[in-house]
């Protein structure tokens, strides 16, 4: 048996700017070649951790969580839906006004509220979308240098 760490990077900062402008991040694990070369022989998913600086961009505190919709397509476009059709998976993390966090991955494991649904989705396609929400009426932060790390075991 063996183990591989497989990071999907996001490609941009996700700004959310409030519970009508949902931003989601498409995570395609096939396009990473540690993933593809070992799904095959993947026996559980070990650790993982959602990592990234986030930014609380008003003056208010909010918490922040992420869900995951494990049928992708088209990206959602506000909370409802993504509450409607996803599972929350990590979170919540509390944000002052302004605040800035830099999550690293023992934070990160503390946070995970859905462990098992991001595991089955892991385990399964590898395809699967995620999306920030904060807590009530009106908030924005921006998550920068996002990524899901995942440690994966494998083996004949």
């Amino acid at each position: 048996s063996l183990q591989k760490q497989v990071v999907f990077l996001f490609d941009v900062p996700v700004t959310i700017a409030g519970p009508t402008t949902m931003g989601g991040v498409a995570v395609d694990l096939n396009s990473i070649s540690d993933y593809q070369d070992n799904k095959d022989k993947l026996k559980d998913v070990v650790d993982m951790a959602l990592l990234g600086r986030v930014t609380n961009l008003s003056p208010t505190a909010t918490s922040v969580e992420i869900w995951m919709v494990p049928n992708p397509g088209t990206l959602l476009t506000t909370e409802a839906a993504v509450r409607t059709n996803g599972v929350k998976v990590w979170g919540p993390l509390a944000l002052a006004g302004s605040e800035v966090k830099q999550i690293n991955w023992n934070q990160s494991a503390q946070l995970f509220s859905g462990r098992q649904a991001l595991i089955n989705e892991i385990k399964g396609d590898g395809r699967f979308d995620l999306y920030a929400i904060g807590s009530g009426t009106a908030y924005n932060f921006r998550i920068n240098h996002g990524a899901l790390a995942v440690v994966l075991s494998a083996g004949k």
